[in-house]
């Protein structure tokens, strides 16, 4: 089979999306040999190794400046004339979204979830377009579509009317390189490298307004006094609709030497700035599943969630009941920082439980559901 791949989230700042296409890409030439890839990218070519193996062919798209200056616009307009001429078997679309103009290949369609149609106030009309119509109308002509949690899937069906048969759900993994055994020397770079606290609770990943990070913020300001061994760490590039100002609402504490805020951190710094954390706490109203829980987890470090991702953790982590609550989110925290008489219990069971959760098995699951179609 002769499969083409959207493979532009690689040319991005690198996330979610682009992990997933990374692992599937190092394990399918070995797990599915006999099937060759065409890799399409919009404005240049990754010079990632595993890119170079003879069964991927990589094309850029060809076209107008201004086309494949936009992502939903080389989608829809450069990408179906290219797909033609390559005469593909079938289409794996990993951002979301397909080439609607271009309905003679099969496609399968990557929705990690659809709050831009679910909640579509947390978004730009922008991107209610470029991601909540083009995604919808894409799931609905697809001949398949993957996501990453029950909840997800059942949003699918419920909001796009995808029959559930159609539909496969696999289990982000985290790297092998986020491990419990720890690494004082790189930890001690890093927290010198990003000025880090001694002690502190690590909130990490874009900033959306579903992931209540305003909530720990305020949760964490209640409790600082009665901690103060502790600080709070946000990570994460601000992405809120309505906006909220993330960094104004931490100036006191950082003022106070109690509080980091970064934009950004460099992802080989990843695993010790997990380890270099007391705990890490990541919540959401919208999300079925987040890699940086089962990172955290990986690398010994215990976290902090809310019912919805309960399950992307197996269980085994502090839950935090209603996490738009400052009452319920202070609760918890106050549990996390006093003396946990269970932390070391739940950081030993979700290595464990971790351990079972491996991008192999998601690559066999996402190539069986491939050829399946």
């Amino acid at each position: 089979m002769k499969i083409g791949i959207d493979a532009r989230c690689l040319e991005w700042r690198r996330g979610g999306v682009s992990r997933y296409l990374i692992s599937m890409l190092k394990l399918w030439p070995q797990l599915a040999a006999k099937h060759r890839f065409v890799l399409y990218f919009q404005n240049y070519i990754p010079d990632d190794e595993f890119l170079r193996h003879p069964n991927f062919q990589l094309k850029l798209l060809k076209g107008p400046k201004v086309l494949r200056s936009h992502r939903i616009l080389a989608e829809q307009f450069l990408m179906p004339s290219q797909m033609k001429s390559d005469n593909l078997d079938l289409f794996f679309a990993t951002w979301y979204s397909a080439p609607l103009l271009y309905r003679r290949v099969k496609t399968v369609i990557a929705a990690w979830d659809i709050s831009y149609s679910t909640h579509p106030k947390h978004y730009s009309w922008v991107h209610r377009i470029s991601l909540g119509f083009f995604s919808r109308k894409s799931c609905e002509r697809a001949a398949g579509v993957i996501t990453c949690s029950v909840f997800d899937a059942e949003q699918i069906v419920k909001h796009y009317k995808v029959p559930p048969q159609n539909i496969i759900t696999v289990c982000f993994a985290a790297d092998q390189r986020f491990k419990p055994e720890r690494n004082l020397y790189e930890i001690d770079r890093v927290r010198e490298k990003y000025n880090l606290p001694s002690c502190f609770i690590l909130s990490l990943g874009v900033i959306h307004n579903r992931r209540n990070v305003d909530v720990i913020i305020n949760s964490f300001a209640q409790l600082k006094d009665k901690f103060p061994e502790f600080s709070l760490v946000v990570i994460g590039r601000i992405s809120t609709n309505p906006y909220i100002d993330i960094e104004g609402m931490m100036k006191p504490m950082v003022q106070e030497e109690r509080a980091l805020y970064l934009s950004w951190i460099e992802d080989e710094d990843l695993p010790a700035l997990y380890q270099a954390a007391h705990s890490y706490i990541c919540t959401s109203t919208v999300d079925g599943e987040t890699f940086m829980l089962k990172e955290a987890m990986q690398s010994g470090t215990p976290v902090i969630t809310s019912p919805l991702l309960k399950g992307t953790i197996g269980g085994h982590g502090l839950i935090i009941e209603d996490p738009e609550s400052i009452e319920n989110t202070s609760d918890v925290l106050r549990i996390a920082m006093h003396q946990d008489p269970e932390r070391d219990q739940r950081i030993e069971d979700g290595i464990k439980w971790n351990r079972q959760i491996t991008w192999e098995r998601a690559a066999n699951e996402s190539i069986a559901f491939i050829e399946s179609r």
